[in-house]
């Protein structure tokens, strides 16, 4: 199953709807590891808010509509989500063409506050900008008091942040759907005491059993976590996270001496048993009008400068450009015995090409403007706000444009077989498709399933752009411009926020995902080369 089939289903329930997504990013990112150093988690506590958390629109869209300036949204009248895949449908209709979903902690604008009976529902509201949802039952609720839609808000993605949840990599760890006791923990857990003694040697100082240690899961213990009686479609029925799956929490709780995290999907999970990933604070460059191009990063580690002795000689300093930092070139290079040196604005030192990621500029836009302030005389101009972006497989860059202009710049992690093979399948290769495509469908945040039953929980920022490929943040690497994923473009939790809010289409407020209406608004198009 891919995105293309999952676009063209229509009368999907809740639940099979997100098994659907994970099957479409199966593979994306099937072979992980512990991030290199980084900051350490927040460790902010969730608090209830009055609101739902929205995703920020993207400029000048009819998602701006939302986005008007007296009451708070919260004194609007809205449908709020009480479970995830709550669906927006195109007609009052729950057999027609889903438009996009709200989430738990997400909502929509209501259009009449007077609801409608039609096929498979008796209570359907017409929301902003677009479509119909149903309020009926435990899925969705127009008052913003319901209890249940208080008790989970704490709880509720934070997509005001890069970073919607905290995060950790399972050790083969169990999955409760309430606080288990002592014997239910017994029962599942058949090394527990064991499993006990090591954690309780770890979190008095002894060895840590990985680069991060499980005692760095920064939440510090709560008061009492009171949930209302939980929607069926609200969790997963997965009873264990296989080794190297990733778990999306939000809040930390001790019982019978044991600390327990709440999932993203209200599930409880035994701390003990994780790996806290730092928080990857990395971010691309917006490039303003005057911006310096070209420029270059680092990737991989530490890269030496170097300084002109002669034309022909260079020596090498003992300063060196930083890993996964930037610097601006002037464009000038010079050969050196085996070596090309490129000549930076960091006082007149130099980086060896070998050594440099350099975004190289396109001469023409998609539609076959020059690029720069000459006029675009193509005749083939795309409406809305021209959108492009353009990445390179094997030099692991993006680039994002509006019409003529770059306006944005980072590096980004590639499939691990770099570019497809001709004859064989990219996902099997684990490659990264090269082509010309259009972004189709945003979420803000989905889980992804590969072979084996590795999860990764919660992906942030996720946008297809081709079959089962999507591009998205990564919260479990810090390894920017490598080859690390199973095919999709990764990039930073900060770069996937930006950019999901930058690309057309946009998500309306309130709302946690959308699919592409061809005829109806535009799309930002997705360029790979190799």
């Amino acid at each position: 199953m891919n995105f293309a089939s999952l676009f063209s289903r229509v009368g999907a329930t809740a639940w099979p709807w997100l098994a659907v997504i994970a099957t479409a990013l199966t593979r994306c990112n099937s072979s992980e590891a512990v991030p290199a150093s980084a900051s350490t988690p927040s460790g902010q506590r969730a608090t209830q808010a009055d609101a739902p958390t929205p995703s920020a629109d993207a400029s000048a869209t009819e998602a701006d509509a939302e986005a008007e300036a007296a009451p708070s949204i919260a004194l609007m009248p809205r449908v709020y989500a009480l479970t995830r895949n709550v669906w927006v449908r195109e007609r009052r209709d729950s057999n027609s063409q889903w438009l996009g979903f709200l989430w738990v902690g997400g909502s929509a604008k209501l259009v009449d506050e007077e609801p409608k009976a039609g096929p498979g529902c008796q209570k359907w509201y017409a929301v902003k900008p677009r479509g119909f949802v149903c309020a009926m039952g435990k899925r969705a609720t127009i008052d913003p008091d319901d209890p249940v839609r208080l008790g989970l808000m704490p709880y509720a993605p934070k997509l005001d942040t890069a970073w919607p949840h905290h995060y950790a990599k399972s050790n083969e760890a169990q999955r409760y759907q309430e606080l288990p006791s002592q014997k239910l923990q017994r029962r599942r857990e058949w090394d527990l005491e064991s499993h006990l003694s090591r954690a309780a040697a770890l979190a008095d100082g002894g060895p840590p059993v990985d680069s991060t240690k499980a005692a760095e899961l920064a939440v510090r213990p709560q008061g009492p976590v009171l949930l209302p009686k939980l929607p069926r479609t609200l969790r997963m029925e997965r009873q264990r996270m296989r080794a190297r799956s990733t778990v999306a929490w939000s809040a930390e709780v001790e019982h019978e001496g044991r600390p327990f995290l709440l999932t993203a999907d209200y599930a409880w999970i035994p701390k003990d048993r994780l790996t806290a990933y730092p928080k990857v604070t990395f971010a691309g460059l917006q490039l303003p009008r005057d911006a310096k191009m070209p420029l270059a990063f680092f990737r991989g580690q530490d890269h030496a400068k170097y300084k002109r002795i002669s034309d022909t000689e260079f020596e090498q300093t003992e300063q060196r450009f930083r890993r996964l930092s930037h610097v601006e070139l002037t464009g000038e290079s010079l050969r050196a015995g085996a070596h090309h040196y490129l000549e930076t604005r960091d006082h007149g030192l130099y980086t060896r090409e070998k050594d440099a990621v350099v975004p190289k500029l396109r001469d023409k836009t998609p539609w076959g403007a020059p690029l720069g302030d000459a006029e675009d005389t193509t005749g083939r101009t795309p409406s809305g706000r021209k959108t492009w972006i353009d990445v390179s497989v094997l030099g692991g860059w993006l680039l994002a444009y509006e019409g003529q202009r770059a306006v944005f710049v980072t590096l980004m992690s590639p499939g691990r077989g770099g570019v497809p093979v001709p004859g064989k399948d990219a996902i099997e290769t684990a490659s990264t498709p090269t082509g010309q495509y259009k972004i189709t469908g945003k979420f803000a945040t989905a889980t992804m399933v590969a072979p084996g039953e590795l999860v990764h929980s919660d992906v942030p920022w996720a946008q297809n752009f081709s079959g089962p490929h999507a591009l998205h943040g990564a919260y479990w690497h810090n390894e920017w411009g490598e080859k690390k994923s199973g095919g999709c473009v990764n990039v930073s939790p900060i770069d996937g926020k930006h950019l999901f809010e930058w690309t057309e289409p946009a998500v309306p407020r309130g709302w946690h995902g959308v699919r592409w209406l061809p005829k109806k608004e535009n799309a930002t198009i997705f360029l790979v080369r190799r």
